[in-house]
């Protein structure tokens, strides 16, 4: 089985919702979430901040990898 890329892993740890002229991607967490006026604005804080969880293993029970407590067992 091939590793997924950066984008499978947003799209598995994220929800999209389109309303009242708005954009809200949130953290399937409940982490984070941003809200704007468009998918591409959104989709680019969302990044931001998915990667900044994704580097501390936060998601790692969604998409495996090293989780947030072997990280701090390193250091």
């Amino acid at each position: 089985m091939s590793e997924l890329t950066e984008f499978q892993k947003f799209e598995k740890c994220t929800k999209v919702k389109q309303a009242k002229g708005r954009v809200t991607v949130d953290c399937v967490m409940g982490l984070w979430g941003v809200d704007a006026p468009t998918l591409e604005q959104a989709i680019d804080e969302a990044k931001h901040y998915f990667l900044q969880y994704l580097s501390d293993g936060e998601y790692s029970s969604i998409i495996g990898g090293e989780s947030v407590t072997g990280k701090l067992k390193e250091k």
